[in-house]
């Protein structure tokens, strides 16, 4: 994504527009239309995005206009991202899990073995 300034955190409303080529007032009804797309508001009520608003944005409007789905498709497409991406995450979290178990039982035997050689060594005297 390339922006003109990217020290830059929040974006209004316009800007977005311009970045993203689409029309404010789109902007708001996808905000209406897709949950995941929820900018939050300034003290003036002003929209204020950030560079994640941004991308879904810049994905929203990929699979609207280059891949020609409905806003259902694209909904129900963009759902099914975000549950792939919560299942991976998961399972991920479930391979650290047993690499972190092993690592353990690795340990485990180690102190076993010491405990075993101490033991001997207090019998002999």
């Amino acid at each position: 994504m390339e922006h003109d300034n990217p020290n830059k955190v929040f974006y209004r409303v316009g800007e977005v527009s311009q970045l993203v080529g689409v029309e404010s007032y789109v902007l708001r009804y996808w905000e209406k239309m897709f949950p995941q797309l929820s900018p939050e508001k300034d003290e003036n009520g002003q929209r204020i995005y950030t560079k994640s608003d941004i991308d879904v944005i810049l994905h929203i409007k990929n699979l609207l206009y280059e891949e020609r789905y409905t806003i259902d498709g694209a909904r129900k497409r963009l759902k099914e991202e975000k549950n792939n991406a919560n299942k991976n995450q998961k399972e991920e979290g479930n391979y650290r899990n047993k690499r972190d178990v092993q690592k353990l039982m690795a340990v485990l035997k180690n102190v076993r073995n010491i405990l075993q050689e101490a033991s001997f060594i207090l019998e002999k005297e």
